[in-house]
Parts: C-alpha cells; sequence; structure tokens
C-alpha cells in the first residue's frame, strides 16, 4: 500500500501551523531570546543554514543533512552556555529559530543550484519541535529535564540519557514522516519505504542522536566552540559516507557503460539496456523487494545483454526474445560468465544466467528462478515487443504478446507488476 498524494501537503501544513502557533504563543519570547540570546542563535543558524548546502545522497536517492539536523537537535536541547546567559527559550521559540535556518540553508541551495526540497525542511521543524517540547516540558520532578542542567546535584549521565531520549523521538519522528514522502515519490509500498528509511538512514542516526546532546553537554564548559567540537564526529562520518556514496556513483556508471557495449558495437537498439533496467526496478519495486536486491536486479537488467559480443552476427534488432531458446540461454550464460570475472559481482552473474529460464520451470519442476531473474526476462520483453515505445498501442501490443506466454514463459505476479509499473516510467 502507498501512501496517497496528500502526504507532503499535509506534512507542509503542519509544519506551518506549528511555526504560526508558536509565533502566537511566543512571540514575546521571541523578541526578547534575539536580543539576549543573539550570539547563540547565529551561531546555530549558521551551522543549520551551512549543513543544508554540504548535503549527501544516499545510494537510494535519499538526502541526509547530518550536520543539520544535529546543529537542530543541539539547539532543541541547549541549557546553559559559558560566557553566555542560559538558552532559556520556550520550545516554540526553537521551532522558529529551526524554521528561520532551515529556509536560509534551503534558500542557499537555490543560490547554488542545488535542488530544494521544502518539505524536508518541513519534516526535520517537526521533528525538533518535538525534541525542544519533550526537553522542556516533561512530566517531572524539580523543573523536568532542562532545568536539572542548571543543577548541579542532578546527576549528569542521567540528563545526557534524557537528552538522548527525547532526540531519538524527535528523529524517528523524522525517520518516519521521510520515508512516507518517499513511498508517495517513488510509488513504493509503504512498509518498505519505511522499512529501508529506518534501514538506510540508522548508520547516521546514531551519530545524530549522540552529537546533539553533546554539543549542549559541552557548552557550560567551552561555551560556543561546544558547537564545532560537538559536531566534529559527525563531520567526519559526513565525509566518510560522502566518499563512500561518491564510490558507489563511480561503481555504477561504469556498469552503465559496460552496458553500453552492445549498443555501440551495434548489437542492441539505442537505449535498451538503461530501459529495461529502469522497468526492472519500478517492476522490483512495485513487488516489496528489499534495497539490496532491487541493486542487484538493476546492475543484471543494465548487463542482461552483455553476452551478445559474442555473437558472430547480429540478432535482428538485437530483441532476445525472438532468439531461440538455445541461443538466449547461451547470450545470458556468456554474459554471467563475463562478469564473474570482475570477482565482484557474483550475485549480478546469477541472476543474469537464470532470466531466459521460462516459469513454467517453477510451475512444473519446482526449480528455483530468483525473482529478480524472472522481472529481467518480463521487462527485457516488454522492451523487446514496444520496440522502446511509449506509444499506447505498441504497450498495448507488447502486454498482448507477454500475456500469451503468461504462466508458461512469464510469472504472472511480474506481469501484474508490470503493469502496475509502466504508467511510473518516463
Amino acid at each position: 500500500m502507498t501512501p496517497g498524494r496528500r502526504v507532503e501537503p499535509l506534512i507542509l501544513g503542519l509544519a506551518i501551523a506549528s511555526i504560526l502557533g508558536a509565533f502566537l504563543t511566543a512571540l514575546g519570547s521571541l523578541e526578547e531570546a534575539l536580543t539576549e540570546h543573539w550570539l547563540v542563535i547565529a551561531a546555530f543558524v549558521a551551522a543549520i543554514a551551512i549543513g543544508d548546502v554540504f548535503r549527501v545522497q544516499m545510494p537510494s536517492g535519499r538526502v541526509m543533512t547530518p550536520v543539520a539536523t544535529s546543529s537542530a537537535i543541539g539547539l532543541a536541547v541547549l541549557g546553559p552556555v559559558e560566557g553566555e546567559a542560559p538558552f532559556d527559550v520556550p520550545a516554540g521559540v526553537v521551532l522558529i529559530i529551526v524554521a528561520a535556518a532551515s529556509g536560509v540553508g534551503l534558500g542557499l541551495c537555490r543560490l547554488f543550484g542545488r535542488p530544494v526540497d521544502w518539505t524536508a525542511g518541513a519534516v526535520r521543524t517537526i521533528g525538533v519541535g518535538i525534541t525542544a517540547a519533550l526537553m522542556r516540558n516533561l512530566p517531572l520532578a524539580d523543573g523536568g529535564p532542562w532545568a536539572w542542567q542548571l543543577n548541579p546535584d542532578k546527576p549528569r549521565w542521567l540528563i545526557a540519557v534524557i537528552m538522548l531520549g527525547v532526540a531519538a523521538a524527535g528523529l524517528y519522528v523524522d525517520l518516519v514522516l521521510t520515508g512516507l514522502v518517499r513511498a508517495q515519490r517513488r510509488s513504493m509500498p509503504m512498509r518498505r519505504a519505511l522499512a529501508e528509511e529506518l534501514g538506510e538512514a540508522q548508520s547516521l542516526t546514531l551519530g545524530l542522536l549522540a552529537a546533539g546532546p553533546l554539543v549542549a553537554l559541552l557548552a557550560p564548559i567551552v561555551g560556543l566552540a561546544g558547537l564545532p567540537l560537538g559536531l566534529l564526529p559527525v563531520v567526519l562520518t559526513h565525509i566518510a559516507v560522502r566518499r563512500f556514496v561518491t564510490n558507489r556513483e563511480t561503481y555504477r556508471q561504469t556498469i552503465a557503460t559496460l552496458s553500453r557495449l552492445t549498443e555501440v558495437a551495434g548489437y542492441t537498439p539505442t537505449g535498451h539496456a538503461a530501459r529495461v533496467a529502469s522497468l526492472s526496478v519500478g517492476i522490483g519495486r512495485a513487488m516489496d523487494l528489499p534495497s539490496a536486491e532491487v541493486e542487484d536486479l538493476e546492475y543484471a537488467a543494465l548487463l542482461h545483454d552483455l553476452g551478445q559480443v559474442g555473437l558472430r552476427s547480429p540478432i535482428p534488432e538485437g530483441a532476445t526474445v525472438l532468439a531461440a531458446p538455445d541461443d538466449q540461454r547461451r547470450i545470458a550464460s556468456e554474459g554471467a560468465t563475463i562478469v564473474r570475472r570482475t570477482e565482484v559481482l557474483d550475485r549480478v552473474a546469477d541472476l543474469m544466467e537464470r532470466q531466459t529460464m521460462p516459469f513454467r520451470h517453477v510451475r512444473e519442476w519446482g526449480e528455483e528462478i530468483p525473482v529478480p531473474s524472472r522481472i529481467i526476462k518480463v521487462a527485457n520483453a516488454f522492451d523487446d515487443f514496444s520496440h522502446g515505445s511509449t506509444d499506447p498501442d505498441a504497450v498495448a501490443a507488447a502486454l498482448e504478446r507477454i500475456n500469451l506466454g503468461l504462466g508458461y514463459e512469464y510469472d504472472p505476479e511480474v506481469v501484474d507488476a508490470l503493469i502496475r509499473s509502466i504508467p511510473a516510467q518516463p
């Protein structure tokens, strides 16, 4: 099940309503805070805005802003600051400051020509607002956890644990809302989107949980210097993740370049491998495959025709679906052999090798054919039959040809997912 198309407007509306409510209830406190804490506010606004500019895009496409989020959490739990007055402001003031800082950051992104995602800023504002409210309003003795920071008799470890707890509450609201948005944008099942969101972001989540409270715990000792010191582990992690993502993108580009070898040599039509890969990924997501399997599926689909480079003469229009079964198996086997020589794509090679096996082998003989291999078979047949055209008549003709082999050559569940995926394809 995918969420309705109103998820993003609802999140934006909730963020705007929260900001307006904060203005109405904390306007007097905001003026006082800007006068008394202008230096602290300026430092955190700068950190959030700069963190928005220096973002990192994960392999799945998820954009993360760990420095900005950590800074916002630090502001939400901040208490005493060496050399400054204690940051004793209502949660509404924190929410307004974070929203304003996010607006500045997104404005800088637009200035530098980078994509602007207002929904991401709204999600962060909501999450940090929850953290700030819990920090100030938890029904505990002696004024609650924020006031405990000013009480030397309260154990520091207990305050740190509470900071981690309220930070986690806001962060996981952030992750869930981001997962809902992702499910809507990518037409993914909501359960899968949430699972991937919690799984992929988990590596940075623990760092974000620690960084915000660390800033607040350092501030009474080193003042505003606690902001860069507390963020240093997140910055180093950010740099490492960026390098990882860059390496993965280079890896994918290398595979994409290799997939065009058959096109350059004249064995397959231009764009065939890319179209089959794009359609295969759409089908995989519609079938709720895990992200790791979708990634292998994409690589295998990009390289599915690689074995054609060993042919003495090209297949007409490169349409392997029209070749004899023995020729199809030989092409798949040759391609898998080439890929296995890399010694890092064995799983992809296995998917490629089994892509030509008819579905009846599963039904009649109980053979094991991986679902990604079944997907590639259907996606390749669709592109061969439609000749890569998105014309409604060509699409209908391709589906009709596939339906003739339904349950015999092609997995009915995969074909159903193909039909659901076609409208989402460019």
